[in-house]
């Protein structure tokens, strides 16, 4: 599915050339990890959707990131947890996203809930990785998951995504392991799905 050469992308500093290829080497990989997804995520009851960003306000900085969201409604993720696939220029992501979106009016109710599900989100694997902010490439450690929810109330801008990075260097890129990796990922964020949505 990805490849080392997918992050040359990047290397393309102009909006029109980077959103081509965007569209032409990203996108197909985003639809086809979305066939592979959306017959797992459907098995819950719930008709889910794969949303590829379009970035369509950008007119003059190309995207520092590109991704597809999956979302259990057709017209839109964003006000919605969801799970979402992306890259960066050194690194491809899965996170299940409690976005800023969500606010004002349930930052309540989905704060009581992350604080609920802080037991499910220690058992996830150490290699997992925390983000505060989806258009930011920083990540943490699951340790700091707790301190991250309090952030998520009271920080406007701040968000809480837990997931897996994968590196450019790593031996899983160039070979089929990424998408078992993806597939794994999705199932082990799930029941912590199950328990915020």
């Amino acid at each position: 599915m990805f490849r080392n050469s997918d992050f040359d992308i990047f290397e393309d500093k102009t909006l029109n050339g980077r959103m081509e290829k965007i569209r032409t080497i990203i996108d197909p990989k985003f639809e086809e990890f979305a066939s592979i997804a959306l017959p797992i995520l459907n098995t819950d009851g719930q008709e889910w959707y794969a949303h590829v960003a379009k970035h369509l306000r950008r007119t003059t900085y190309a995207p520092d990131n590109t991704w597809v969201a999956f979302a259990p409604n057709k017209r839109g993720y964003k006000m919605l947890p969801h799970f979402e696939l992306g890259i960066w220029e050194d690194n491809v992501y899965f996170y299940l996203a409690v976005e800023e979106n969500m606010k004002p009016a349930q930052t309540n109710v989905i704060t009581q809930k992350l604080r609920e599900v802080s037991p499910l989100v220690r058992e996830l694997p150490d290699s997992y990785r925390l983000s505060q902010d989806h258009m930011v490439n920083k990540t943490y450690s699951l340790l700091q998951y707790d301190d991250s929810v309090e952030r998520y109330e009271s920080v406007k801008h701040s968000e809480v995504l837990i997931g897996v990075e994968i590196k450019r260097a790593d031996k899983l890129l160039n070979g089929d392991g990424i998408v078992d990796t993806l597939v794994l990922a999705m199932k082990n964020l799930l029941p912590i799905y199950e328990k915020i949505k």
